[in-house]
């Protein structure tokens, strides 16, 4: 402890006995003066009171004070003889005895209260702030905020005056002022707390610093353990995005790859047998075999982004109407029909969106709808809005998709009926889901099964 200190706790020692032992003086001097109108047992009861007021206020020691003083003033002053230690009658002086008993007992049990009521408070402060802490670190996910709030409690309710967080474990504490305490679980070490006071921590603020960070502690766990199970998942998906990507390999890419190696192996080996015509057959086979190829390469690129949250969105204000009429152009000039049918209300509503991840999205709704729309029904179209959101219905006449697959077709290599794997409905959920909207299945009434896409309404500017 340094000097200063020492002296100051020296001097509020000093200074309650002092005050104790002049009360009792004081209180002495007033009887003396009132010695002619007041009995003994008016006496005994006045110095009582006092013992168990200083008892409350100082504690034991100076209520002890109080209590001899009285004992000698009761004797010397209000006593016959009076000015002596004497007693003449031997019942005044076991009445003196039976005094000092009944001070010092009454001052004990009113400092016991006194220690006991502290106490009390001690701990309720003590709760009061541990509840806070651990009410506040149960909200957080993120190691830094921790330490911050670690910290704002230890100086707003602690009134500490420095507080560090060291890394690791730090060597023996080198100042009286200062608290070290290990930030550590069962089996891990978060770093060493050093909080700085003013004076000497008191036993409670001792107590207080470990209990803190233990909580603290205990939330640094809780974080980490959260952080090594979402790791765990993200491996536990890549593994699986793995495996279903080998299958795709094993399969979808090597349909395609067999099929063009093939028709370029006949071309060159033939080439001079083959008639024109089925030269351009195999030339048109080879280009359509690696248009899906590519296909699936940027779908398999799509879906890795997509699960590895690196997708970028470039949001404008765009048109849903305008982005289904690219869908319905793209459409007629592959297939050089018009199997689409676009519905939209004459106020449909912008939007905010990127134009050619939402474009990509449809399109793969689109697809998907066609596959199985029948040669003479079209694929509809059909937007609305309302206050929050707005949709776009992609509707299909074919045959009903049964509640039991609407989930499972939308998750990422699902198979479908022809063994290819399905990534079209997979990509468009992660696009629409990137921009804060949903896509759900529904019954299309008359037979089919109808794709609703349904996205975010903003406000548009005024210009």
């Amino acid at each position: 402890m340094n000097p200063g200190r020492r002296s100051n706790l020296k001097a509020a020692y000093l200074r309650r006995y002092g005050i104790a032992a002049l009360l009792a003086v004081a209180v002495s001097l007033l009887l003396w003066i009132l010695r002619a109108y007041l009995t003994a047992a008016n006496f005994s009861l006045i110095y009582i009171l006092i013992v168990l007021i200083t008892a409350v206020r100082h504690g034991t020691g100076p209520s002890l004070v109080v209590a001899i003083i009285s004992f000698l003033g009761f004797n010397f002053l209000l006593v016959q003889p009076f000015y002596t230690f004497v007693v003449a009658d031997p019942r005044e002086f076991l009445d003196l005895i039976l005094f000092l008993l009944v001070a010092v007992i009454s001052g004990q049990l009113a400092s016991y209260a006194r220690t006991q009521a502290e106490a009390a408070r001690q701990r309720a402060a003590e709760q009061d702030v541990l509840v806070k802490l651990t009410s506040t670190f149960n909200q957080l996910s993120d190691s830094q905020e921790v330490y911050r709030v670690l910290r704002q409690v230890l100086v707003d309710d602690l009134g500490m005056e420095d507080i560090r967080v060291l890394p690791g474990i730090d060597p023996s504490p080198t100042s009286e002022t200062l608290a070290y305490v290990l930030l550590k679980s069962s089996d891990q070490v978060f770093g060493t707390l050093v909080a700085g006071f003013g004076q000497s921590p008191t036993s409670w603020q001792q107590r207080m610093v470990t209990a803190c960070a233990a909580q603290a502690s205990t939330a640094l766990q809780r974080i980490e353990l959260t952080q090594r199970a979402q790791a765990s998942y993200t491996f536990e998906e890549a593994d699986r995005l793995k495996t279903a990507l080998l299958q795709a390999v094993s399969h979808d890419l090597r349909t395609p790859l067999t099929i063009i190696k093939s028709s370029i192996s006949n071309l060159l080996n033939l080439r001079k047998t083959l008639p024109q015509e089925a030269q351009l057959e195999m030339l048109q086979i080879i280009d359509q075999e690696a248009d899906v190829l590519n296909q699936l390469v940027e779908d398999l690129l799509d879906m890795s982004r997509l699960k590895a949250g690196a997708l970028y969105l470039n949001k404008h204000w765009n048109s849903l109407e305008e982005i289904a009429g690219d869908i319905a152009a793209q459409v007629w000039q592959r297939t050089g029909k018009e199997r689409i049918r676009l519905t939209f209300p004459d106020d449909m509503p912008l939007i905010q969106c990127d134009y050619g991840l939402i474009l990509r999205a449809l399109s793969n709704l689109v697809d998907n709808a066609l596959r199985y729309e029948p040669d003479d029904r079209q694929v509809e179209l059909c937007g609305s809005a309302d206050t929050d959101v707005v949709r776009l219905a992609v509707i299909n006449h074919g045959p009903p998709i049964p509640p039991e697959e609407r989930t499972v077709i939308m998750e990422p290599f699902h198979p479908g009926k022809d063994g290819h794997i399905g990534l079209g409905l997979a990509i468009a959920k992660g696009i629409i889901e990137a921009h804060q909207g949903s896509l759900s299945i529904e019954d299309t009434h008359g037979g089919g099964a109808t794709l609703v896409c349904t996205l975010p309404r903003a406000a548009v500017p005024m210009l």
